[in-house]
């Protein structure tokens, strides 16, 4: 068959949905792929305008100045420009997320995760990340698929970007299926609800609504100001590698049966921790893979000859801050950040794992950073024994849209937020 004939069985889906027979034509034409065509016309929502919208992306992205892409390390300081001129809207708020020095530095603790741009002459002008997790909901093993950083460069707005970037085709190495996308979201950024709306009509259609905020489940994360460390550090030192099965356990006893945990194994946590890389570092090891989190970010509390409790601290703040500026004032505030991972602790032990984040917060301040996060919400007898620590809570909305399985208790990954 000659590449400009069009398949039968194409036209023939096409006749049953109502789509026009030029418009497959026309995608023949342009040498779209015949899979990308088959499962469009496989989409119940899918229409004839959206076959149109696709196709002018395609003649954009093959024969116009645009080009889409993964980001690879190269795009490290383009990436960096990117985001530090892409605000989220949230009310009275613009919020820019500037990452940088090691501007994909989160990306690197996540699973089977990639990066998609659009590229202008050279600049990044737009992108988005997604990541394929393996997880349990309701009780229930499923892939789940979540999107994150979704920015258009606030010079390149307002021309459907947005929409094409996050619909770029991933590589072979992270694709997977998956059940359904999650993401979590600032709880007045109403510009992506509406932003989501114009693309995706029915896109909240059957997520939990709030008069006010964003729909979504809410979900907590306590925030605890810098301080230094003024409590008893007895017993608190550096994991070590036969420490693992016991933090592993720890792990899964105190996360067991919330939504969007999968239990830890110790290779699991082992991989983690080897940020990257297996075996003696080489000299050149930090210059070319700056470290993110790794083995000297891993605390155990021992109590009595047993570790009982065990926490990673994240130092968000070296790569990823948040500037907020006032869209009216002007007003200006940097946020830098640490963050609690994979935590656990021993039945009945909700003080000694409270002793162990104040032990991190004090490291929070010996980073200079501003604020120690840790997802307290599911084990609210652990965060009774912080008050005095002044936390500042931040609720986000968690979009989730099946009901089946639902989603009722998440256990919130700090690496995803």
């Amino acid at each position: 068959m000659d590449e400009t004939t069009v398949p039968p069985d194409l036209l023939e889906a096409a006749r049953d949905r109502g789509i026009p027979a030029s418009l497959i034509e026309r995608a023949i034409d342009l040498r779209m792929a015949l899979g990308s065509i088959r499962h469009w016309l496989s989409m119940d929502w899918m229409n004839a305008e959206f076959i149109e919208r696709r196709l002018y992306w395609h003649e954009q992205l093959t024969f116009g100045p645009l080009r889409g892409r993964e980001a690879t390390r190269k795009d490290n300081d383009a990436f960096s420009k990117l985001m530090a001129n892409s605000p989220e809207e949230v009310g009275e708020w613009d919020i820019y997320t500037e990452r940088g020095p090691n501007a994909f530095a989160q990306f690197r603790l996540q699973e089977n995760v990639t990066v998609l741009v659009l590229e202008e002459a050279g600049v990044l002008i737009a992108c988005c990340s997604f990541t394929t997790r393996k997880t349990i909901v309701g009780g229930t093993r499923i892939t789940v698929r979540y999107g994150q950083a979704l920015r258009v460069h606030k010079d390149y707005r307002r021309r459907g970007y947005g929409d094409q970037v996050r619909s770029l085709s991933w590589g072979v190495g992270a694709a997977r299926p998956s059940h359904c996308q999650y993401d979590i979201m600032r709880p007045q950024n109403f510009a992506v609800v509406n932003w989501w709306t114009k693309y995706v009509p029915d896109f909240w259609e059957n997520i939990p609504k709030k008069e006010g905020e964003v729909p979504g489940v809410r979900v907590t994360v306590h925030q605890y100001p810098a301080r230094p460390f003024e409590g008893d550090a007895t017993g608190i030192r550096k994991v070590r590698e036969d420490d693992l099965e016991r933090c592993v356990a720890l792990i899964n006893r105190t996360h067991d049966g919330l939504d969007l945990f999968r239990p830890y194994t110790p290779d699991f946590l082992q991989n983690r921790l080897d940020d990257g890389y297996w075996g003696e570092k080489m000299s050149w090891f930090d210059m070319d893979w700056p470290h993110v989190y790794g083995w000297e970010d891993y605390y155990v509390l021992e109590e009595q000859g047993r570790v009982v409790a065990c926490a990673g601290l994240w130092d968000r703040g070296r790569d990823a801050r948040d500037r907020y500026r006032h869209k009216e004032t002007g007003e200006e505030k940097v946020v830098s950040m640490t963050s609690a991972l994979d935590f656990g602790f021993e039945a009945g032990r909700e003080a000694s794992m409270a002793r162990l984040v104040a032990y991190l917060i004090g490291e929070t301040h010996r980073l200079e950073r501003d604020f120690l996060a840790v997802p307290l919400e599911q084990v609210p007898a652990v965060a009774a024994q912080l008050e005095a620590y002044e936390p500042v809570p931040e609720t986000r909305a968690l979009r989730w849209e099946p009901s089946d399985p639902p989603m009722i208790r998440p256990h919130i990954d700090l690496s995803y937020w």
